[in-house]
């Protein structure tokens, strides 16, 4: 069987650090893997898929969000919110129009590789163009779902447009469920392979980011919006004049940099706060902590549904999203060495273990694949045919 997985790219993160797990223990199937466009990093992939490319050069735009800027008062707020919504489906059905001809270049592209299923590698609402070419050419599509979906016509028209839908948090999947589009979800959980820390590495790394007696706090992921990391920043000015010993960290480079840097310096955090770039010894720099903090908006399973690996008092605390004051009140229980931390490690390697075997993976997801390509030959044996791709 042969398998085209498609991602957006861009940027190497959480979602093709997911696929390199995934392909490297995959043993079925044919892969190949083509993103819309180029990706720094993407070379990773190449001995573990049968061909990598690119559809397109450049990076992925950024538009920014349309708000509305004249809303007084209770009423026009209200009025604003409902217009966010119609205003949020009109561009995205927009943006289908204008992505048009990237779908037909990937019908054609996906009609010339012989292949038996389509895996859109970001959430559905991501890869319109994806859905579309897949249709046209007849194939059937798994669509991952990695991150939030707005509940209306947009949403609902691609999903259905899917042979199934993997969510990588069991939160997720009871949410698309309740939808009732009758399309089948499965949860298969973000794997991340770290090669063992190098704790000659770690210390080093501790060395150069806390002194001698110091609380290093950090956490590893792009400069992102979606990763929150202004909520930490917040936490940390708070954490630090409650503890002058407490020092912060984040691995992980991104579009938030420059944000993250002025708000980090208008804080008086410069001496504090390090910003240290993306690291390929992500194990190393985490056994250099003494408290990881996840700050993000949302997540599929960090690579969560936290509450699906956290259990609160027991592997870790878990604190409502953009709440800077929480998350510095759980950082601080967290730093106290005093105090009775009641958190098991051990239980949270277990509870960590248990969602994140790539192997086991890496076998659901295949499982899925083949369903949905047998769902789709039945189709075709009954008699069932294939939309046409517009001239």
């Amino acid at each position: 069987m042969r398998v085209l997985h498609v991602e957006v790219g861009g940027s190497y993160g959480g979602s093709l650090r997911a696929l390199e797990v995934y392909l490297a223990h995959s043993q079925h199937f044919e892969h190949d893997v083509l993103l819309y466009h180029r990706t720094p990093g993407a070379e990773r992939l190449e001995g573990l898929a049968r061909r990598v490319w690119t559809l397109e050069h450049g990076s992925p735009p950024r538009g920014p969000r349309p708000v509305a800027t004249d809303a007084r008062g209770l009423w026009p707020a209200l009025k604003w919110l409902g217009s966010l919504f119609l205003v949020d489906e009109a561009r995205d059905w927009a943006g289908l129009l204008r992505d048009l001809p990237r779908a037909r270049r990937l019908h054609r592209l996906m009609r010339s590789g012989g292949y038996d299923a389509v895996h859109a590698n970001n959430t559905f609402t991501f890869q319109a163009p994806t859905l579309l070419a897949a249709r046209w050419a007849g194939i059937p599509v798994v669509s991952h779902g990695r991150n939030p979906v707005r509940h209306g016509p947009y949403g609902r028209a691609l999903m259905r447009l899917t042979g199934a839908v993997v969510t990588d948090s069991d939160a997720f999947r009871k949410r698309l469920a309740s939808w009732n589009l009758g399309v089948p979800l499965q949860t298969c959980y973000n794997c991340v392979q770290l090669s063992p820390p190098d704790q000659g590495r770690a210390v080093a790394l501790r060395r150069s980011l806390v002194p001698t007696g110091g609380v290093l706090v950090g956490s590893v992921g792009r400069l992102d919006e979606q990763k929150g990391y202004e909520y930490l920043v917040d936490a940390a000015r708070q954490v630090v004049d409650a503890r002058p010993d407490v020092w912060f960290a984040i691995a992980g480079e991104g579009p938030s940099r420059g944000l993250l840097e002025r708000r980090i310096a208008n804080l008086g955090l410069r001496a504090r706060f390090r910003l240290c770039g993306f690291s390929s010894e992500a194990g190393s720099f985490i056994a250099a902590l003494d408290v990881f903090a996840s700050s993000s908006l949302w997540e599929g399973l960090p690579l969560g549904g936290n509450g699906e690996l956290i259990i609160p008092g027991r592997t870790g605390r878990l604190v409502p999203a953009r709440d800077a004051r929480a998350l510095a009140t759980a950082i601080l229980e967290a730093a106290d060495a005093e105090a009775p931390s009641g958190i098991d490690l051990q239980a949270g390697r277990v509870a960590a273990a248990a969602v994140a075997d790539p192997r086991a993976n890496a076998r659901a997801f295949d499982e899925v694949l083949e369903q949905v390509v047998a769902a789709a030959r039945r189709k075709r044996a009954a008699g069932g045919g294939e939309a046409a791709a517009p001239a």
